[in-house]
């Protein structure tokens, strides 16, 4: 694309307007303002052929893939080559989605006659995360005289895949991860273990229960079992991308007066005060319930990869939308961390009997199973406990979720200052007083339940997870 300056149409209002109108009034210079008007003319066209082809050999080259995190800042590696160039200056703009802010509108550069691979940072800052295309780049130049500018656009095809900030959360639950050194906290086994391991010979002090009587009957002599805490157990995460996940964190407080309640069976740690972000915005304000769940179920995720667990991913609305197997490895995080990069909260209620039948069809041995839901809604909550207790036949379940608002006991709260407050107290205590009578429910079943608060929650994903695990429950 060409287009003219400003600066060609003010010398054109210079020169052409008062060479006509001096040509109309005095007849006798009328050839020398024409001829005066054909010289601007041809200067501009020449200014015009000099810098049509300045620049069009460019190339221009990015990552297919861009992996960045949301709200920290980061560089595009874009590259640039091209030979028989002449030296000149250009200013180029990559087509970034709306939700990548970039540090500058345009990007001067200075282009020398021939360049190869010359790096061009873009530094910008994603808001929101997600998987976002990367089409085009546009650049343009200006001509020796700087009557025109030129523009030109290059097709691109890359991806900017913005995953969420894990460093708050992982703070927290640094102290659980066993790093197989010294000076870290290792999780205790209780018992003596489960998973068979080999036999051996009876020795003085093992007990009765654990002789292999048909070994031994075979051998003439007793035969001991010997048994070996599991490993490499099955752990899945199932996150609920219904209705009730889309709602905003800003309505679930990040600290709560009944949160003691509701502890997590490993115990509670104190939790760092998080950091103001870029915009210095508090960073519950901003974000959803699913994006709580994300969060945790990543973290919990690289936890059973340090315990030496396999790590499996469930994503569900009204149906069973994604899963991937329990595996380990890196390979597999990324996979996992991949498919939760698009999730997004739908505007359906879960039917957890349809997705109690497609998990028992699909996983045939025995799991932990923990549901990231939301259960305060009475018909869901219904709906899942007639589910769970199928599920809990084959596997082990788990379900933890967000503490409503002002959900507490009655008298909890510090004092009253006015009337409408009583109203509300009273009616916190009678969602507690429910969700109470469902965790009863629940463990009859033998589905576990906890609450969390939103600023402990991936702390109480992953030391029930752990829990679960030092008692050998699984």
């Amino acid at each position: 694309m060409i287009a003219p300056r400003t600066s060609l149409v003010v010398w054109a209002a210079a020169i052409i307007l008062p060479l006509s109108i001096l040509a109309g009034v005095v007849g006798s210079l009328r050839s020398i303002c024409v001829l005066a008007i054909v010289v601007f003319v041809l200067a501009t066209l020449v200014d015009l052929l000099l810098g049509l082809g300045k620049h069009r050999q460019l190339e221009f080259q990015i990552p297919p893939v861009n992996r960045v995190t949301a709200g920290r800042d980061f560089e595009l590696d874009l590259k640039l080559n091209g030979t028989g160039l002449r030296s000149g200056a250009i200013r180029l703009v990559l087509d970034l989605p709306p939700i990548v802010k970039p540090d500058q509108s345009s990007i001067p550069l200075q282009i020398e006659a021939g360049i190869l691979n010359l790096a061009v940072p873009v530094k910008a800052v994603a808001e929101h995360r997600g998987s976002y295309p990367i089409n085009r780049l546009f650049f343009d130049w200006i001509s020796p005289v700087r009557f025109w500018v030129f523009r030109q656009e290059r097709p691109l095809k890359s991806e900017l895949r913005v995953y969420p900030d894990l460093a708050l959360e992982g703070r927290k639950i640094a102290h659980f991860l066993d790093r197989g050194g010294f000076g870290v906290h290792r999780q205790r086994q209780i018992g003596r273990g489960r998973e068979f391991e080999k036999l051996r010979e009876y020795e003085p002090g093992d007990s009765f229960d654990s002789i292999h009587w048909k070994a031994a009957a075979k051998r003439h002599k007793p035969i001991t079992k010997v048994f070996q805490v599991e490993k490499s157990q099955e752990v899945y995460i199932a996150i609920d991308s219904s209705r009730l996940s889309g709602r905003s964190l800003s309505s679930f407080p990040p600290s709560s007066s009944s949160s003691t309640m509701f502890e997590p069976s490993a115990g509670h740690v104190q939790d760092p005060s998080p950091s103001p972000g870029r915009a210095g915005a508090h960073p519950y304000r901003s974000q959803t319930i699913l994006e709580q769940f994300i969060a945790a179920t990543l973290l919990a995720g690289a936890t059973a990869e340090r315990q030496g667990d396999l790590f499996g991913l469930i994503t569900f609305s009204d149906k069973v939308d994604q899963m991937a197997r329990a595996r380990s490895g890196s390979l597999h995080f990324n996979h996992c961390r991949d498919l939760l990069i698009n999730l997004q909260a739908r505007l359906v209620a879960p039917d957890f009997e349809d997705i109690a039948a497609t998990l028992l069809n699909r996983l045939t041995k025995r799991s932990l199973l923990i549901f990231l839901t939301s259960l305060d809604d009475s018909v869901t909550g219904e709906n899942f406990l007639l589910a769970a207790r199928f599920l809990a036949r084959r596997h082990l379940v788990m379900a933890i979720m967000l503490l409503p608002p002002d959900t507490q006991p009655l008298f909890s709260a510090p004092g009253v200052e006015h009337t409408d407050q009583i109203y509300e107290n009273i009616a916190g205590h009678l969602r507690w007083a429910k969700l109470q009578e469902l965790r009863k429910q629940l463990l009859q079943a033998g589905v576990l339940f906890q609450l969390a608060s939103g600023q402990s929650f991936t702390l109480t994903v992953v030391s029930e997870y752990l829990a679960t695990k030092r008692r050998q429950l699984l």
